[in-house]
């Protein structure tokens, strides 16, 4: 008997992929290195989308879909480890698609970082619940202390030796590729880029990453987005998680972008004030998904469109980095650079409804997306027999 699949979490799928490449467009479109941080606020159509993007987007949506991934672990191998091949077979196909996206499309591709780590979950997904809490605390207080420390060590070598250890590379080759150069020119500066930034990219993302993968199973254990949910429950993570993680954020945000247009600008404060804002983004992304099913108990309204999204959400994903390196490329409309950052949003908006749209339509006629069938296809024969 086939079972029913879950609604609800590809809602939360298909608002996740809208929430990263909001993020990710500044980061493809204005400057490869900086991203968001390259913006001038000084002007107010740059100072909303900037603040709204750092206070409800940045990290929230990152660790929402780390926290399904997690989560859809469950769906695979329900909780045998017969079903261990089919995940590691899935795992390398990440890899492989992730490397390919990374070089030919976005260097800051997550899906090579998750077929890694989902390698490293093999570790610990048949621990008991409790292993399970503690590695997940660790990783994160392990991170966010990490961070804490630098920043603060920025600070003071700021404020009391006189040096500015924040001095760091603001632009790489394809910043300069991005404009004029070929499909190729870019790969090759976009392969070098990834690589350098491979170390920190684990320090900051894989780590909590790997702690959000490791509650998405706590919760696909006790099926806390299905049959399992307890309005209560969800009512307590809407209210905590909006009532105080929005504060945090919108807080966060404006005195970052604040210190950002100081004459006194400090890389000690920017940093701690993004570390802030990464490490407390959490709290924001459990309001963000106890508030959706609230929501959507009571109305079912938007369902269809952001749902078909995320049951095609690794189409979806290369698709939007896809459009958007067209749209920037010198190969393309070479846009790159040239775009403020409120007319770059609603481009990326555009990015995530025109693959959306498609995977509505498709949903009428197929169960998958193209990527979602070749990932099926290409790891039914280490599926466990019946």
């Amino acid at each position: 008997m086939q079972k029913t699949r879950e609604a609800f979490p590809d809602f939360l799928r298909g608002f996740a992929l809208l929430g990263i490449v909001v993020v990710n467009a500044p980061f493809i479109g204005i400057n490869t290195v900086l991203g968001l941080s390259a913006v001038d606020v000084s002007q107010v159509q740059n100072f909303a989308p900037a603040l709204l993007i750092n206070a409800l987007a940045l990290g929230k949506f990152y660790l929402l879909f780390s926290f399904l991934f997690g989560y859809s672990a469950g769906f695979v191998m329900k909780d045998s480890k017969v079903n261990l091949k089919r995940w590691v077979a899935r795992a390398i196909f990440l890899i492989v698609l992730g490397a390919v996206h990374a070089v030919f499309f976005f260097h800051g591709d997550i899906l090579f970082a998750y077929g890694v780590l989902a390698l490293v979950l093999t570790l610990f997904y048949f621990r008991s619940d409790r292993a399970l809490k503690i590695w997940a605390r660790i990783l994160y207080l392990g991170s966010a202390g990490l961070f804490s420390a630098f920043a603060l060590l920025l600070w003071f070598a700021e404020k009391y030796l006189g040096e500015d250890l924040g001095d760091t590379v603001t632009e790489s080759r394809l910043d300069y590729s991005m404009p004029a150069g070929s499909f190729f020119d870019n790969a090759g500066a976009r392969l070098e880029l990834s690589t350098s930034a491979l170390g920190e990219s684990f320090l900051l993302q894989g780590l909590m990453a790997l702690a959000a993968f490791l509650v998405g199973v706590l919760a696909s254990r006790r099926k806390l987005l299905a049959a399992g949910a307890k309005p209560e429950a969800m009512k307590k993570l809407a209210l905590w998680g909006l009532g105080l993680g929005l504060p945090i954020q919108l807080t966060g945000s404006w005195l970052l972008l604040q210190n950002q247009l100081s004459e006194n600008f400090s890389s000690g404060v920017d940093l701690g004030l993004f570390v802030l804002l990464f490490f407390s983004a959490p709290l924001l992304s459990a309001g963000y998904l106890g508030g959706l099913w609230l929501v959507l108990q009571k109305t079912g309204k938007g369902v269809g469109l952001i749902s078909a999204a995320g049951r095609h959400s690794l189409s979806v994903y290369i698709s939007q980095s896809l459009i958007l390196s067209f749209i920037f490329s010198g190969w393309g409309l070479g846009a790159f650079g040239r775009l403020e950052l409120w007319l770059v949003t609603l481009i990326a908006i555009g990015a995530w409804l025109v693959p959306a749209l498609l995977a509505l339509w498709n949903s009428r006629y197929r169960s998958s997306g193209p990527l979602e069938w070749l990932l099926k296809t290409t790891t039914a024969p280490f599926r466990a027999k019946a």
